[in-house]
């Protein structure tokens, strides 16, 4: 699209180029005359001039002549003749030229280890709003943004960079995300890790979120591997379904705690000791 830009104004700033002897007119330019009630076409009167050897001088010098403003100095036309007998016109300077339009074309616009610069500023911004609605790993912004159809040299290079600056952190996601399920909707460290590695959270960083979560940085731990402080947190939650299914025979009552347990994510152990503490407690 640059070239083709850069061809167009080329044209533009030197018309001579695209005059034909065989077919176009020395004076390109349209005349308008003024009709009865509306404006009307007149194309100019043409003038055929012949291909012979000193023909095309004596034309050439009548151009100039009437329109001294449309040549330089430093422009000199190379008359040839194709097979078909054609003219051809060819500026001494026009690579020249057309590398020079070219190059001013691209100037606008910065290009930095092959990647147009405003286009990273707009996956950029893209960015910033995104993270502006919610968090976000990197594995899902990296999708957000790659629908957005930025390339995937952009997209690298604002990940990159947000997360040399602290704006992307999957550690500190997974452990948000983590406290946060585990205190509104009690979800277990199975049903969390499943979660975070869907979010593309790696092994590692999901593991140690989950532990500082659960285990709440205490030594007092069970032997469920979650604290004591979690387990009564547990315990309180599984309580209130344990007291809605007063109603229901003790068989079903302790199979609804165990789906709802499981269901969040706890395994059998933590959930074996949850019924029997409640059933100790809230005898039916």
């Amino acid at each position: 699209m640059a070239a083709l830009a850069a061809s167009r104004r080329l044209l533009q700033l030197r018309p001579e180029l695209g005059l034909c002897l065989h077919s176009r007119a020395l004076i390109p330019y349209p005349s308008w005359t003024k009709g009865i009630g509306h404006f009307r076409y007149q194309p100019p009167a043409r003038r055929l001039l012949s291909c012979r050897q000193g023909a095309y001088k004596e034309g050439n010098a009548a151009a100039k002549n009437k329109q001294p403003w449309r040549s330089s100095s430093d422009e000199q036309l190379i008359h040839g003749n194709h097979e078909d007998g054609t003219a051809e016109y060819m500026c001494k300077n026009f690579s020249d030229k057309f590398a020079q339009l070219s190059l001013e074309e691209e100037e606008n616009d910065d290009v930095v280890c092959g990647i147009s610069e405003s286009m990273v500023k707009d996956a950029e911004k893209a960015a910033v709003e995104l993270l502006a609605g919610r968090a976000f790993t990197v594995s899902e912004l990296r999708k957000k943004l790659c629908a957005k159809k930025f390339p995937e040299n952009a997209v690298d290079s604002v990940i990159a960079d947000f997360k040399s600056r602290g704006l992307l952190n999957d550690g500190y996601y997974a452990e948000s995300f983590s406290r946060s399920r585990w205190l509104s909707s009690t979800w277990g460290p199975k049903r969390i890790k499943q979660a975070l590695r869907q979010k593309g959270v790696s092994d590692a960083e999901v593991d140690q979120a989950t532990r500082r979560v659960f285990q709440d940085g205490h030594s007092n731990q069970t032997m469920h591997g979650i604290s004591d402080d979690s387990m009564d947190h547990l315990f309180a939650q599984a309580a209130k379904q344990w007291q809605r299914g007063r109603s229901l025979p003790l068989e079903n009552r302790r199979a609804r705690v165990v789906r709802w347990l499981q269901y969040r994510g706890f395994n059998w152990a933590v959930t074996n000791a949850i019924v029997r503490k409640l059933e100790a407690q809230h005898p039916s």
